[in-house]
């Protein structure tokens, strides 16, 4: 009597392990391309206009420091426009519009009636400003705030955030998020067109 040998079958479970497991591999390769195809096409945050409770009020005044050493007022840039910018050096969004508030502030020093633009460092280490202003290189006031007086009359939750305050000293417009040019050009011109109607009534 001849008994027939049943040949192993070719895929045994390691095998069928080892399948599946490349199969699993190669899924998550997938997904992971995809996630980052979705990051690197989606558009960047960018701010966007809140209604502080301070709008049409005083700016909360502040006489602080300058990481240059020198005294800045709010009222020294009384009769013209200025933003004032909270930024700290672990907000990442912060690093986002740091060129862009770099080229708004060339472009304004350059105008006949430009805005100016004062930094406040939100919550941070002395140590972390510094590097922050040494690898940004703002050329305009940036200023301490122990114990975040400032921040805190102004309402600021986090950076960044930035407020635009009138040449009579009124807060006229607050961006939350990291700003752009544009946003920065839109607010500044919304708040000179409602001034010259303000002046026409």
């Amino acid at each position: 009597m001849i008994t027939a040998t049943v040949p192993a079958s070719p895929v045994g479970p390691r095998a069928r392990r080892r399948h599946v497991t490349r199969w699993i591999a190669v899924a998550v390769v997938v997904a992971l391309v995809a996630v980052s195809v979705v990051l690197a096409t989606r558009p960047s945050v960018q701010a966007t206009q809140a209604d502080s409770p301070l709008l049409g009020k005083a700016a909360p005044a502040f006489v602080a420091t300058s990481f240059e050493g020198d005294q800045v007022s709010l009222s020294q840039f009384r009769g013209r426009y200025v933003f004032v910018n909270f930024f700290a050096s672990w907000c990442a969004p912060c690093q986002q519009e740091a060129p862009n508030l770099e080229q708004f502030a060339f472009a304004q020093s350059r105008a006949k009636d430009g805005a100016a633009l004062v930094s406040i460092d939100f919550t941070d280490t002395n140590a972390g400003a510094r590097r922050f202003l040494a690898t940004y290189g703002p050329t305009w006031p940036s200023l301490h705030d122990p114990g975040g007086a400032i921040a805190y009359n102004y309402g600021v939750e986090s950076p960044p955030t930035t407020f635009l305050v009138s040449p009579a000293g009124k807060l006229v417009g607050d961006l939350i998020g990291p700003v752009s040019v544009a946003n920065l050009n839109n607010l500044l011109g919304q708040a000179r067109a409602a001034a010259r109607q303000s002046r026409a009534r």
